[in-house]
């Protein structure tokens, strides 16, 4: 069965190479789009610069005690693992977690991620992830919370697949040798 790792992150720019991601999320799903798992986690140290705090909605102070992204990579692996990471503009959230990965010290990360953007284009819908969930009638409420965006684009992922009958190609996430440990600390919410 496949399982697809549907994730979103926060930052202070759009630049990943300037800024830093200071949320992510990760929904698991099946592809009847049963939630299988969910975690979520403030990403610190605090920035200097919050970027667009009246987008993301993060206070600074909210981030002075969030792990360091080094204490959450593992996390992220073990999310990953086995698992088809998907995104709504993949190349932006998957360069700021390559970014991160590097500069914990981690090395290279070897993300690919299915992006449902192209998808949701060729069917004819629009491009931002709150415009083509309302014109697919799921529920994004908090747009830009990485969680709410998450769980929308997992219901979005799934109306997609099922509209284009596509199979996704995308390469299953395979941890590099050397993986980080999990922290098994931060909010974690599986389904069962």
């Amino acid at each position: 069965m496949t399982i697809f790792s549907c994730f979103d992150v926060e930052t202070t720019s759009l630049d990943a190479k300037k800024g830093q991601v200071i949320e992510i999320a990760i929904v698991k799903v099946n592809h009847e789009g049963e939630t299988l798992d969910e975690w979520t986690t403030l990403v610190g140290p605090t920035p200097i610069d919050m970027g667009r705090p009246d987008i993301h909605g993060i206070k600074s102070s909210w981030l002075d005690a969030a792990p360091h992204f080094k204490q959450i990579a593992g996390d992220i692996s073990e999310r990953f693992d086995g698992s088809i990471p998907v995104a709504h503009n993949a190349p932006f959230d998957c360069s700021f977690l390559c970014e991160e990965w590097n500069r914990a010290g981690l090395g290279d990360l070897q993300l690919e991620a299915f992006d449902t953007l192209p998808l949701a284009k060729e069917l004819g819908y629009p491009g931002k992830l709150l415009e083509l969930s309302d014109a697919l009638d799921v529920d994004l409420s908090n747009a830009h919370e990485a969680l709410a965006d998450t769980h929308a684009l997992a219901a979005v992922l799934i109306k997609l697949l099922h509209l284009s009958k596509k199979q996704i190609v995308s390469p299953v996430f395979q941890p590099s040798l050397f993986k980080p440990e999990a922290s098994g600390l931060f909010e974690h919410r599986p389904y069962n």
